[in-house]
């Protein structure tokens, strides 16, 4: 996969921020996975961890069961959608990976990307500057990206969705 790895649409995103904003409610982690097309690399929804754990977020940062994942690749199954990304917040402006985020990706496939959003989504123009991206390479090995040129850009695309599973 040549540069840019992802594409997303700055409407979608926009809205992705927004959910995180809401969901962490400023004070605790949240976070979403990135779904797009098997075989386009374009984000076009997201699923929040919560919709797919409902206790994801209660201890104030993220814990994810295991069991969070049947659901989720069966919607990925139901419509022909695969997980490209992952993206959560971090309490302050620092969007380096943690201990916890190096050694635990939220999918463990090479070229998996995981973005890190600081101030728990507040700024709500929040660009892909200031957002730490970080690519899987296997191994618990990892390749940072910066946003300009990077591993995602904004593009303009229609029919984007939300899941709204509960």
């Amino acid at each position: 996969m040549s540069i840019p790895k992802l594409e997303i649409s700055q409407h979608l995103w926009t809205k992705l921020i927004g959910q995180l904003r809401t969901r962490g409610k400023g004070k605790r982690e949240t976070g979403a996975f990135l779904l797009g097309p098997v075989d386009k690399n374009a984000i076009s929804s997201f699923i929040c961890y919560n919709d797919l754990d409902p206790h994801a977020f209660d201890s104030g940062i993220i814990i994810f069961s295991g069991n969070g994942y049947i659901p989720l690749w069966k919607h990925c199954i139901e419509n022909s959608l695969r997980v490209w990304a992952d993206v959560h917040t971090h309490p302050g402006a620092w969007t380096g990976q943690s201990p916890s985020d190096k050694a635990h990706p939220m999918t463990a496939q090479k070229g998996h990307i995981a973005l890190i959003v600081p101030n728990f989504a507040k700024n709500k123009k929040q660009l892909l500057n200031g957002v730490g991206i970080y690519e899987y390479m296997g191994d618990r090995k990892w390749k940072t990206w910066t946003a300009n040129p990077g591993a995602i850009k904004f593009i303009e695309q229609k029919n984007e969705k939300r899941s709204n599973r509960k």
